[in-house]
Order: C-alpha cells, then structure tokens, then sequence
C-alpha cells in the first residue's frame, strides 16, 4: 500500500480540546498541540504585546490592524509577544487592510520582508518616491529588498489580508523606519515599543527589474516534483508521495541543496517559504520529521487535520488563517478535509546554517526501495531527505 492511500488510524482524536499527560515518541500531546496552534482571529496575542498596546500608533502607521504571529521570545518591537515563538531568524505577522486603506511608507534597514498576499488584492509602492508600483493577487508574493522604501495599499473592493514574514541577516534587527513628518504624530513611548524609528533618508535606489524579479505568481509556479525530475531524475510519483500533491517553493536560503533548491528566488539563511496545495482528500506527506527546523502552516484556503506521530496519534483541525507550528524532531504530517483542493502557506525556520533535513520512517524507505529502486532512496539523500525518523527522532 502506498504511503498517500494508506488510511487514516482510528487513534486520531478530532477534537483538540482534548489532552492527554504524555505522548509516544515522535508525536506531541493534545495539550502540547493546542499550544502551537494560533486561531484566527484572536490568536491569542497578549493585549500588552505592542502591536496591541499601541493599537492607535499601529493603525496610524501601518493602515490596519498588525497582529505578531511568529517572533523569538525576546524579540523587541512591533513583533514582540507573537501568537508563537520561532527561531530568531525571521518574524511573521498578519496585516490587514479595509478598503482604501494603505499604509504609510517605511523601509526596513536589515530585513527582506516576504509580503504574501492572502486575501483581497494589494498594491505595493516602492522606490524614494514611490515612483514604482506591482500589484499583488490571492497567494502572490515579492520579496521586498532590505532598506527600500515601500508601501502596501488595499487595490480592491474587499478587505486584504497579507502575512509579511521578515529575515535578517546574523546581527541584523527587524526595525522599521517611517518619514521624518510622521515622528509628531505617534507618541515616543509607542515609536519605542514598536521598534520604529523617523528620519529623513529615502533609502536605496529601487531598481524596478531587480523587485519585479523578486515576485511570484501563483498562476505560474512550478511544483518542485517536475523540477527535481529535471535536475535529479527522481520520478514525479515519488516525491509527489512524499509530499503534498504540489508543493510551490517560493523563497529558500542562499545556496540551499534541498529539495527547494530550484526556488524562484533565494533569501538570506534560516527561512523557506513555500505553498503546499493537496487534492480531496488527500493525505499530504507520509509524517516524517525535519531534524533541525520549525515548520509553520497558515491555512490560506480549505481546513484540515494536522497530526504529529510515526501513525498520526494526535491531530488538531485547522481552518482558514490559523496558524500552528511543528518543533523539529517532531514527526508530522497533515489531511484536507475540505473536499477541494486547499491550501498552506509552510513557512519553515531554523538556525543561520540549516540543514532542514526531511526524514521519512524505515518502513516508508523499504516501501519506496522496493517501488522505485535502492538508487532512488540514494538519490534522495542527497538533497537531505531521509529514511531513518527512528534515530533522528531519538527510538
């Protein structure tokens, strides 16, 4: 039987709200679950995290509501007190603009900021003047380069919701800087609190080829099955098997060898950004384990089951705009339940030099030696995906 046709097991428990004292191993507890998983749309943020405390200030300069989803617990300014920790490589979080809405124009001095669309349409100014523009539809995104002045503004008739996941550079900080004219009108203890700063500088020259090349359309993505056929010859059915029916590489680390390695653009080190989309009924991948990473899922359209263990022995249902988030070492996996094709956007965050490797079950490679040959578990491999869970996960 194949891993994507193989049932689900009847341990699965559909209600999160349940918990349990301990958990085989490999798997997390229903308690342990539920505390990775931030629902829209409170989220659970702290009403004394800044971007909440300092609501006014936020509305003011960033044009609608910003909510901290992902930020390492001692991260400072407007991401602090995030929804949930993650590695101190990147922030996340959700901006949400009404019609007409815009934000004020910034630029962040260090960090490249992934501007996701997820609902609505959205138009991103750019350059000193603003003098440049792109427009964004569902599930496009661009990766803005550090210290260019941008701004993001509502281009239709509905609300637009975008997650904007910032990486620094080692050393680099996530401060945003706003126009001179614009230090009057936000109090000092909020600008301070927010990690915001004012002055007169226009930062870089945009160059309009460089930012329309750091854009990805939905419409026109490649799943990484038909390129890792080109450049590996690995066969599409089995990394389809071993993923979601397709995944969408959209951003991964500078010099990356993984299976993401013919991404359409490249970041700095500890963020990949990707799409996964599943069938009906599809299982997604068999679980499996990545060894030194946190894999994130905002749900963009559809719901499902997410499940941690090697036979799936705890799950939460997840709807659209939740966000959970699996620490490494943890075997996981995941069901749409919707009876469409659905949708995650799985951001993945690790250490400056992550390996990210991907390990599947012995029981899985002995399947797959037999289905497609010993050379293709050999290839595999090389782009750090594995089948020995037991001894990375620690049986």
């Amino acid at each position: 039987m194949s891993p994507r046709s193989r049932p689900m097991p009847s341990r699965i428990h559909g209600d999160f709200h349940m918990t349990t004292s301990t958990a085989p191993a490999g798997a997390l507890t229903l308690e342990q679950m539920n505390r990775q998983l931030a629902a829209f749309p409170g989220y659970r943020v702290a009403a004394q995290a800044p971007a909440a405390a300092h609501r006014d200030a936020v509305l003011r300069l960033f044009g609608g509501p910003l909510t901290p989803l992902m930020a390492a617990t001692d991260a400072q300014g407007r991401f602090a007190q995030a929804a949930l920790n993650c590695p101190p490589t990147a922030c996340t979080g959700k901006l949400e603009l009404a019609p007409g809405a815009q934000t004020q124009a910034w630029r962040n001095p260090d960090a490249i900021e992934c501007v996701f669309c997820v609902e609505g349409s959205v138009q991103l100014r750019y350059g000193r003047q603003l003098e440049h523009s792109l427009t964004l539809g569902r599930f496009d995104m661009v990766a803005v380069p550090a210290n260019l002045r941008h701004q993001i503004a509502n281009a239709g008739a509905d609300t637009a919701r975008t997650v904007n996941v910032l990486s620094v550079a080692p050393g680099g900080h996530f401060d945003a800087v706003f126009d001179t004219a614009l230090a009057a009108q936000v109090p000092a203890d909020a600008a301070l609190a927010l990690g915001v700063r004012f002055d007169a500088e226009a930062g870089d020259v945009a160059d309009p080829a460089v930012v329309q090349g750091r854009v990805t359309r939905f419409e026109t993505l490649v799943p990484y099955k038909k390129d890792l056929n080109r450049t590996s010859g690995l066969p599409p059915e089995a990394t389809e098997a071993l993923s979601a029916g397709n995944v969408f590489p959209l951003i991964v680390p500078e010099g990356h060898v993984g299976r993401s390695r013919t991404a359409p653009m490249y970041g700095h080190q500890g963020l990949y950004i990707s799409i996964a989309e599943c069938r009906a009924g599809t299982d997604g991948p068999p679980p499996h384990a990545h060894s030194d990473t946190q894999e994130s899922f905002y749900v963009l359209d559809g719901t499902f089951d997410m499940c941690t263990g090697f036979h799936n022995e705890t799950t939460v249902k997840v709807q659209p705009n939740d966000l959970i988030a699996m620490p490494n070492k943890v075997m996981r996996t995941f069901c749409n339940t919707t009876g469409r094709p659905a949708r995650l956007l799985v951001i993945i965050q690790g250490p400056d030099r992550m390996s990210d490797t991907v390990s599947f079950s012995r029981e899985i490679g002995q399947d797959f030696a037999k289905r497609f040959g010993e050379e293709t578990i050999e290839a595999y491999s090389k782009i750090r995906m594995t089948f020995d869970a037991e001894e990375r996960v620690g049986i």
